[in-house]
């Protein structure tokens, strides 16, 4: 009868899914039975877009006051439904089968983190008192602080690494020059005996040579 017929509707699952979920819509033109989500992207498909989809009885309220989800950006198939917090990303069903193991202890629902968020902006803000926003602006400011802290130690260890170096190239430069002056010095000290010994062998050599002409 009509109320077997209508228990039958109400239990049967998309033809889309691999998760069985509970159908609520039927296009009227390929005859496939939709959940919720594909009752929405079916006509947003290529191939389905000129179709013409039906609410299945029982189901028309629940599909005109489903919430509006995001879809997916990577996997434009897939709502996103959670959120990652060790490195910030949104994810879909897709994006969590690819997500690496070791975050899935960081995982929030969508839900779980928005109110999280909330509470973090509301915490900050004191609900949105004047209170509050004193505290954003002192915290404000001490971020303001400290980036100009940040830059005046930058500075001032600047200076001092660039003293420090000036002070070594200065010592280098100091020793270059004594080190030029030792090499100088010794050469002096060891040429003179050398220019006086060459001085004496070329007067014997001279000596000679007038000798020998005289003989």
């Amino acid at each position: 009868d009509g109320n077997v017929a209508s228990r039958a509707v109400r239990t049967a699952h998309c033809d889309e899914c691999v998760e069985n979920e509970k159908a609520v819509a039927k296009c009227v033109d390929c005859s496939a039975q939709l959940c919720a989500f594909h009752t929405e992207t079916h006509p947003r498909s290529r191939a389905t877009y000129k179709h013409k989809v039906d609410m299945l009885s029982g189901d028309a309220a629940f599909a005109t006051t489903k919430e509006p989800t995001a879809l997916c950006p990577i996997h434009p198939a897939h709502d996103l439904r959670s959120f990652c917090t060790q490195c910030n990303t949104l994810l879909c069903r897709q994006c969590e089968a690819t997500h690496p193991a070791e975050h899935n202890q960081q995982l929030l629902s969508i839900g779980d983190a928005s109110a999280r968020a909330k509470a973090a902006v509301n915490k900050m803000l004191g609900t949105g008192t004047e209170d509050g926003e004193s505290q954003l602006d002192v915290a404000f400011e001490e971020v303001v602080q400290a980036i100009q802290s940040l830059h005046t130690q930058t500075e001032e260890v600047s200076a001092e690494v660039k003293e420090y170096f000036d002070g070594l190239v200065a010592g280098l430069r100091k020793r270059e020059t004594q080190v030029l002056d030792d090499l100088d010095q010794l050469r002096t000290k060891n040429i003179l005996p050398l220019e006086a010994r060459r001085s004496r062998f070329g007067a014997l050599i001279s000596a000679s040579s007038n000798a020998k002409r005289c003989v």
